[in-house]
């Protein structure tokens, strides 16, 4: 049943209200399964890309953090926790399997020095706290910008067998105000897979902790 789906332009209609879910080609019944069973097949499988024969990953969020009134470091001169989200354990376990991670917030109008970064495979991550271990996949740089908002981002892949602990980070992008900074290179990582991974966006204002703040995180994940 995997591959016939994967590579087929079945409809699935679920039933709603029930946990039977009918694989109907045509108008004809093909298999009955379970809603979970098919939302594991659709997960590992993915879903036909029109009817050349290509299949689509599934991907979504997974987390959004939302703040109007935002976040500062809870003091200077560290890279303080201002943002944190816990992989659960056992999410990164196919080849190619990734997350696409995203803060944006602002500096303040001052020509004080500020620096963001995304932490990943931390060892702690607690908000308000210096972070320990992991790996930084995307950083600002110590920048002296005055005032306007900043973004960053990044991906994480796995890569080889599941439970090897191998995954790859990748700087996509950083803008503070109007200026494009530099990517770090491309960097392993070695988080433990079948364990939690904590992802952290960290904030090291050098004068002032309101001089930076942090408004918004996203991850979303990608089968």
């Amino acid at each position: 049943m995997a591959n016939s789906y994967a590579t087929s332009t079945q409809l699935v209609t679920v039933l709603t209200g029930t946990e039977r879910v009918v694989i109907d080609n045509g108008g004809s019944v093909i298999a009955e399964t379970t809603t979970q069973a098919i939302v594991n097949l659709v997960s590992q499988n993915g879903l036909p890309f029109g009817n050349g024969g290509a299949v689509a990953g599934v991907e979504g969020n997974i987390n959004r953090q939302i703040s109007s009134a935002g976040v500062s470091p809870a003091a200077t001169g560290a890279d303080k926790v201002i943002a944190v989200y816990s992989l659960p354990a056992n999410s990164l376990v196919a080849n190619g399997q990734g997350l696409n991670i995203i803060a944006q917030g602002s500096f303040a109008a001052n020509g004080n020095t500020k620096d963001v970064k995304i932490i990943f495979g931390c060892t702690t991550a607690v908000v308000g706290s210096t972070v320990t271990g992991g790996t930084t996949i995307a950083d600002t740089a110590a920048v002296t910008t005055n005032g306007g908002g900043w973004a960053i981002e990044a991906n994480v892949f796995k890569y080889g067998a599941a439970n090897s602990n191998t995954q790859i980070g990748l700087h996509q992008q950083v803008q503070v105000g109007g200026a494009v900074a530099a990517l770090l290179a491309p960097g392993l990582t070695t988080a433990t897979e079948n364990a939690p991974i904590l992802i952290a966006i960290t904030g090291n204002a050098t004068t002032s902790a309101a001089d930076i703040v942090l408004n918004f995180l996203e991850i979303n994940a990608m089968n």
